[in-house]
């Protein structure tokens, strides 16, 4: 059964805050006219929308707006992303989902059941191994820079292991310790090396094995790299390299860095490519929820962008309580419509010795704050489930 709001002449706006309502409200949704059309507070602003924020009571243009237009009256960053902590709005809450929740009940329907998902780590392999993977040439260049500058750790690693950035034991570890958990990963293999392209490079095969044995435990995705945007086919290359490597269809990305992240030209670049699911939806200076939902946003073609709601780089200068706490609040919001709390970090930082990184940030009280939220989220659901 299709829910039809009235319109005697809708657009595009239109049907794209249809399948966002549809969204909400768990059924089909569409404008138009009929005796069971229903008024929903029509301003016109669909009719020619714009970065202008429309008229609070007319909810449907308002989830419009703050779902795709909002972000355009931020600043911009070097990289032309917008800028979180410039918002002055909360960015705690989904508030265009909880808008068109709102809205469904104003209009009489029922609303789906919400339900309180398990949560889901978005893992982003930037950089799978930190010495092997690049070639001899690298591998040389890089134990000689070391053997003359003394650096025996590095040199030990080099030559014997292990790898200071491959976090294979900890995620094993952290499935075990969690099962119900979520764990999604993004390799990047950039076919170009650039400014911020130096990870592994798919032809060698101490990668492809990697990868191969990641997929035996884990979801393993593209993490489409920055260079990819510029080069004709970029795309299509990365996501080639990859699907030959897992020996399968690849069908959900994240940008590396999130270069041009919530892009509707870009969606549908990818979407032509076979790909059905983009979980870049996220800010990269600051947490929360940058299209305004914690449920995947619905484009056209069963293509849809899914948020992510923290990374660890939004924490920097935090409390392990503090990264614990926050993170509570944010899995609160997202089970306030239902949705899955969706947690970015890197996979390097989880490794044996993440500080071989030149000019390494220090992430320890982030992994000690994930590891309090998962311990606590695990504690909460068994006395959830305890019998009464």
């Amino acid at each position: 059964m299709t829910t039809v709001l009235k319109h005697s002449n809708p657009g595009p706006a239109h049907g794209d805050t249809a399948r966002l309502l549809g969204q909400a409200w768990g059924c089909s949704v569409s404008f138009g006219q009929g005796s069971d059309a229903l008024d929903w507070g029509d301003s016109g602003w669909l009719d020619s929308p714009s970065a202008v924020e429309p008229q609070a009571e007319d909810h449907a243009a308002w989830i419009l707006w703050r779902t795709f237009f909002w972000e355009q009256t931020l600043p911009k960053d070097e990289h032309l992303r917008p800028m979180g902590r410039s918002a002055k709005r909360s960015l705690a809450l989904p508030e265009a989902e909880l808008r068109a929740r709102e809205l469904g009940r104003m209009l009489g329907i029922a609303m789906p059941e919400l339900l309180r998902p398990d949560p889901i780590v978005v893992v982003d392999i930037d950089h799978l191994f930190a010495y092997r993977g690049r070639g001899w040439i690298s591998f040389m260049g890089g134990l000689l820079r070391d053997l003359f500058m003394g650096a025996w750790n590095a040199v030990g690693e080099r030559l014997m292991g292990p790898d200071p950035f491959f976090s294979m034991s900890y995620w094993v570890g952290l499935q075990k310790r969690h099962p119900n958990l979520g764990l999604q990963f993004f390799a990047l293999l950039s076919s170009r090396r650039g400014q911020y392209d130096r990870g592994v490079e798919a032809k060698h095969e101490v990668v492809k094995e990697a990868l191969r044995q990641l997929q035996m435990r884990f979801e393993v995705a593209s993490h489409l790299s920055y260079g990819s945007h510029d080069r004709p086919g970029g795309f299509r290359e990365e996501l080639a390299a990859l699907e030959h490597i897992l020996s399968r269809p690849v069908i959900r990305q994240r940008f590396h860095f999130l270069r041009n992240a919530g892009q509707q030209e870009a969606a549908k670049t990818l979407a032509d490519l076979g790909l059905i699911e983009d979980w870049s939806l996220e800010f990269a200076d600051a947490p929360g929820y940058r299209a305004g939902w914690a449920s995947a946003v619905p484009l056209d073609d069963g293509y849809s962008l899914v948020p992510v709601s923290a990374m660890d780089q939004n924490f920097i200068g935090r409390s392990p309580r503090e990264i614990a706490d926050n993170l509570h609040e944010l899995q609160a919001a997202a089970w306030s419509v239902g949705a899955p709390l969706r947690v970015g970090t890197h996979w390097r930082i989880f490794g044996p010795r993440p500080e071989a990184e030149r000019n390494a940030k220090s992430f320890e009280n982030w992994r000690l704050g994930l590891e309090l939220w998962l311990a606590e989220y695990a504690t909460q659901c068994a006395t959830q489930r305890a019998p009464q």
